[in-house]
């Protein structure tokens, strides 16, 4: 995650997010890179001359190439239950010092879930992790467990009675002051709930990439577009992709792919260059 090697030194195994924002700020800041914040690209326009014409909410830019690294999270999933649009609900989670002695409750069986629970837990809140068994028992990176450095302290949790871990088949509805589940077993269960995390994965938004003519192919949870998996270059010209709404989607590819393909495309623009 480091962007040079021994640069980032995180207090513990692993950065915190707030540690890992500081090092790509002061990598920004060291090598005045150009980066335009408060800024959404609105639209963009494949142009006659092979390059394109990007709209944003302040400016428009001419660009020969687009990588796209929108990441995944423009569309959190649903339990689509009842209940599930009260204020309490979250489907995305920041911070847990709003809940201290409160009832929480965290849905989901990825490495985002599980840090939910395990920060209330340790922050004060009176915290239930509701997960399938294939989930919990998962202990293969490739197949999107829970890394181990957030197992091990969610166990200990657990063990000192901290935090509530249900195996869970289905949740039915959720209320002003309880959820209720179905268990593995098949048996019903309500519990006390003052906030619920559905932190049950999310998608990208491809819209931009469909109007430009992107082709997507069905991935192993979402749309996924179509790409040269050595290049990551699209189907239209010019136009790539990187990051987690690839197949190449875990955090070590999603950092490794985009120093092998930045070098190619600035190969090929210097190419065109030289021939003109």
């Amino acid at each position: 995650m480091e962007m040079h090697k021994g640069a980032l030194k995180p207090c513990r195994e692993k950065p915190t997010r707030e540690e890992l924002l500081s090092h790509y700020i002061h990598f920004v800041l060291d090598h005045d890179l150009n980066i335009n914040t408060d800024e959404e690209v609105v639209g963009i326009d494949k142009l006659d001359t092979e390059e394109f014409l990007v709209h944003t909410t302040r400016n428009g830019y001419r660009a020969a190439r687009i990588l796209f690294a929108i990441g995944a999270m423009a569309h959190p999933r649903r339990l689509n239950i009842p209940g599930e649009d009260l204020p309490k609900v979250h489907h995305l989670f920041v911070e847990p010092y709003a809940y201290i002695r409160k009832d929480a409750l965290v849905v989901g069986g990825g490495n985002s879930a599980a840090e939910a629970a395990l920060f209330l837990s340790e922050e004060g809140a009176r915290t239930t992790l509701a997960i399938w068994r294939e989930d919990w028992e998962n202990r293969d990176p490739k197949a999107g467990a829970m890394k181990h450095w957030v197992r091990t302290p969610l166990e200990k949790e657990v063990a000192a009675g901290r935090l509530r871990v249900v195996l869970y088949k289905d949740v039915i509805s959720i209320t002003e002051q309880e959820v209720t589940l179905t268990t593995e077993a098949g048996e019903s269960l309500t519990i006390p709930n003052d906030v619920a995390f559905v932190l049950v994965g999310s998608d990208a938004d491809l819209t931009l990439l469909k109007k430009l003519g992107v082709k997507t192919e069905p991935g192993k949870l979402t749309e996924i577009p179509v790409y040269d998996p050595e290049t990551f270059e699209t189907n239209v010209h010019g136009l790539y992709v990187a990051g987690h709404f690839t197949h190449a989607r875990h955090i070590k590819a999603a950092i490794d792919v985009p120093r092998r393909i930045v070098p190619l495309i600035a190969q090929g623009l210097r190419a065109n260059v030289a021939t003109e």
